[in-house]
């Protein structure tokens, strides 16, 4: 048993030694009092533990809080510096020296792997990989950028502010999916007829590469008024039909 162990055995030793004296005086004071030999016991023990768990909260606040800010001011002072430093020395000795090289096992004289070697390069399928992503990525978004600008230009003169945006908002989404699971029906001025607005779904539908089944439907529901008296099967068959009165006409750069 090394010397610090002795300390702390006899440091608990004494703390316990004076909790138990306080809870005997503290017994003893409610015994006077009047008090029974059961109520005086349950006094004792209460006593005893309440102290020692003041004395671990303090010892605990002490270690973590006071102790290293102590340290830290006295090492400003050279003499308690150099105390220290004389404690934490500790002499280590010299390896043995290889007298013949030929001797020498590779396991000794190999150095480790550096940090910079363990970590392995991506491949060069995973660089290819996230490269094609990212370019798919600003592909998608540059023509997404194209065709709100064609649709603000399009529809401004023909809808209210709200109705546009919202228009533009059912775009992005209709870019990223066939359906939409939520829509508001907008309205435009009654100089758009139905061939305008099957012009205007055929436009963006091809843009986007979609199908025809789901740009007639998508037009069907988010322009549910100018389109109410056709189906989507007569949409989807005549919305490339090109008619010689008509404000939107047939645009195939978009894409």
């Amino acid at each position: 048993m090394n010397q610090k162990s002795i300390e702390h055995i006899a440091l608990y030793s004494l703390v316990l030694v004076g909790t138990l004296v306080v809870g005997v005086l503290a017994r003893q004071f409610v015994l006077s009092k009047g008090i029974d030999d059961f109520s005086s016991s349950v006094v004792f023990f209460a006593t005893v533990i309440v102290l020692m768990a003041i004395y671990t909260s303090l010892q605990t606040t002490f270690n973590q809080f006071l102790l290293p800010r102590i340290e830290a001011f006295l090492f400003r002072f050279s003499a308690f510096q150099k105390m220290k430093d004389n404690n934490d020395a500790v002499s280590f000795p010299e390896p043995p020296t290889i007298k013949d090289s030929d001797q020498a096992t590779p396991d000794v004289i190999e150095s480790a792997p550096t940090t910079e070697e363990t970590i392995s390069e991506p491949s060069e399928y995973e660089v290819m990989r996230t490269n094609a992503i990212a370019e798919k990525n600003r592909i998608s978004q540059t023509r997404l950028e194209k065709v709100l600008s064609y649709t603000k230009q399009t529809m401004v003169a023909y809808m209210s502010e709200e109705d546009l945006n919202r228009l533009c908002t059912y775009v992005a989404e209709y870019s990223r999916g066939d359906t939409l699971q939520k829509i508001s029906p907008v309205k435009v001025d009654s100089q758009l007829k139905s061939i305008d607005i099957m012009h205007f779904g055929w436009n963006i539908g091809k843009a986007f590469s979609k199908k025809r089944i789901h740009t007639a439907t998508f037009i069907k529901n988010v322009f549910a008024h100018t389109l109410r008296d056709l189906e989507i099967s007569t949409i989807e068959r005549k919305m490339s039909h090109t008619e010689s009165v008509c404000h939107i006409k047939l645009n195939g750069n978009l894409s």
